[in-house]
């Protein structure tokens, strides 16, 4: 009886730390978790490519969605770079999983041709979407961005990635100071099986 005894109390055991360990693998993830996560509606933008796109929805890829603009002189060049870093040590596999999107708060300049040649500074593969001023406004609302201009035509915004899963539902957002502690590197490939 005694065998019993101390066999159930090692399956017990497990079984605790297993679920202790799943209940604590969200926990571990950095940036801040969106719950509920709010689904996404699809935007109809226009793609690097001038071809017809849709920011949100359902998608085969998990989405980093970063809001800015071309002529940003500091922000946007230091994420996207970073950006640019995490992706390059992914797998192959996993880089087909993932997609990195700049969102332009600065449509007015920021033309298909525009987006295109400034992304390619950083990985050809990151793809731009733009529009007009009142749809990039209500992305950038849909995504929680501040993004404003002072009178002197300086635009300010947000530095935050927004996590979209394969559903179109904003998971998580991560902050630039994410990308230099390296969190949101190592998160990505958990993020990635998750999403």
């Amino acid at each position: 009886m005694k065998w019993l005894t101390a066999a159930l109390l090692s399956v017990a055991a497990v079984l605790g730390g297993l679920l202790f360990f799943r209940g604590n693998t969200a926990e571990a993830l950095g940036g801040t978790a969106l719950d509920p996560a709010p689904r996404v509606s699809a935007l109809q933008m226009v793609r690097d490519d001038g071809q017809p796109a849709m920011l949100g929805g359902a998608s085969d890829q998990v989405r980093l969605v970063f809001f800015g603009f071309t002529r940003c002189p500091d922000v946007c060049p230091l994420t996207l770079g970073r950006l640019s870093k995490i992706y390059r040590q992914l797998s192959a596999e996993q880089q087909r999983e993932v997609q990195v999107q700049l969102v332009s708060v600065d449509p007015q300049h920021d033309s298909p041709r525009v987006m295109r040649a400034y992304l390619d500074n950083f990985d050809a593969r990151f793809r731009g979407l733009t529009g007009t001023p009142e749809v990039a406004k209500a992305a950038a609302r849909t995504f929680f961005i501040l993004d404003t201009q002072t009178e002197s035509g300086t635009i300010l915004h947000g530095d935050q990635i927004a996590v979209l899963d394969r559903q179109g539902r904003f998971r998580r957002v991560y902050n630039s100071d994410s990308l230099g502690d390296g969190s949101l590197g190592t998160d990505l490939p958990q993020l990635l099986q998750k999403y």
